[in-house]
């Protein structure tokens, strides 16, 4: 995908390299990049990436690293804030070794956060030269703190928490703002079994943490047992299945449908109450087992390796006559097109689930390319506090 004149991607991280005694500087954010720092512009030219700061904002900043033009820096100072500017309501809030790098825009007050997404989506609408009607305003999310159903936690047998923002140094937590009440009570019950002998690695064989997979749906917590995919906020969860009920209702319910990245059903189990017949393809064997057990009449679900050419040429040889084709990848996006855009030749819709704006507008612009136009784009924040967007979309070929 082309950059968008004058914005910077943000992607510089591991490649810079350590900068000696260079002295600090003020700037102005001019920009907020995709992974939510601050773009700031030196007296020499050159741009730095900064955590912890909102556009607008003058700042005193020294620099950390640097490759080239372009370098990562350490906020000082902020000289003139940004009225959006807040106090985190979380005591583990930050961006140095010892705070929590979860929420990396929990400074910011929830309009402001919800206004920069906006705007960021309107101007990669905008560079693929679709029409501005077409994006819907974000749906807010109805809670900003207690709204997360599972976390990710890592424990030493000693601490318990999340990893530091930018490195693999574990950060003790004593309470999460962001997770549901559920969740919070099963930290704390977590951390009254510290110091667990059981829970410490085995730093002989490279390992420094183990992870403990927690879900508000789930009692037993088991160390480094992963769990299947599951949209991590509840609430707006259910705003994308009544999203997709409604996009779909004008679609005949005879039309043959083709749904990738199934998963353990959640929005397979939408399509069936309309479709008559439903292809749900998933790689996962437990997610499959999980749909499943659904038992959805109409559906025939599909365990195949989605990223390969090979296994969507065999799965797309047995669906060549889908109508509408449904698709929540991962952040990787439609990492396979070509068969798709080969053999589906009778497909007329294309719903895109997404949770990455970048190979979102990657993969639509090859459908557009074989005739398909963006007739709705509706962001929706599932996860306040983080410059993550999840994107609802409906293409429609060309008549």
């Amino acid at each position: 995908m082309p950059k968008p004149k004058g914005r910077v991607t943000g992607k510089v991280r591991s490649r810079v390299r350590k900068v000696i005694k260079e002295p600090a500087f003020e700037g102005i954010v001019r920009d907020i990049a995709s992974d939510g720092r601050a773009v700031v512009g030196h007296p020499d030219g050159r741009t730095f990436f900064v955590s912890g700061a909102w556009l607008g904002e003058r700042l005193r900043i020294l620099p950390a690293g640097r490759q080239g033009k372009v370098g990562v820096g350490a906020l000082l100072d902020v000289l003139e804030p940004a009225d959006g500017r807040r106090e985190a309501p979380c005591s583990h809030h930050g961006y140095q070794p010892d705070r929590c790098g979860g929420c990396a825009w929990l400074f910011v007050d929830y309009a402001d956060q919800l206004v920069a997404k906006q705007r960021r989506l309107a101007t990669l609408i905008a560079n693929m030269g679709v029409d501005s009607a077409v994006l819907q305003p974000i749906i807010a999310a109805p809670e900003e703190l207690g709204y997360r159903n599972r976390a990710q936690l890592k424990t030493d047998g000693e601490r318990l928490g999340y990893m530091a923002a930018g490195s693999n140094q574990l950060v003790d937590v004593v309470d999460c703002p962001v997770l549901s009440q559920e969740n919070q009570t099963t930290l704390a019950d977590l951390r009254e079994q510290l110091p667990q002998r059981e829970w410490r690695p085995d730093k002989r064989r490279g390992h420094h943490w183990h992870t403990l997979h927690i879900d508000d749906q789930i009692d037993a917590v088991q160390l480094n047992e992963r769990l299947p995919f599951r949209q991590g906020n509840s609430a707006q969860n259910e705003r994308m299945r009544a999203w997709l009920t409604e996009v779909i209702d004008p679609i005949e319910s005879d039309a043959p449908v083709l749904e990738l990245f199934a998963g353990s059903g959640n929005f397979t189990s939408i399509l069936n109450q309309h479709f008559h017949a439903v292809v749900a393809a998933e790689g996962g064997e437990e997610a499959v087992s999980a749909l499943n057990d659904l038992g959805l009449c109409g559906v025939t679900s599909r365990q195949c390796d989605l990223f390969t050419d090979a296994s969507m040429e065999t799965l797309l040889s047995e669906c060549g006559a889908s109508r509408v084709l449904v698709v929540d990848p991962p952040r990787d996006g439609l990492v396979v097109r070509a068969p798709i855009l080969r053999q589906l030749k009778q497909l007329e819709w294309v719903v895109y689930i997404s949770c990455d704006p970048a190979t979102w507008s990657r993969d639509c612009r090859d459908f557009m390319v074989e005739g398909f136009v963006i007739e709705q784009v509706t962001p929706i924040d599932v996860f306040p506090q983080t410059p993550h967007i999840e994107l609802l979309s409906v293409l429609r070929r060309r008549t």
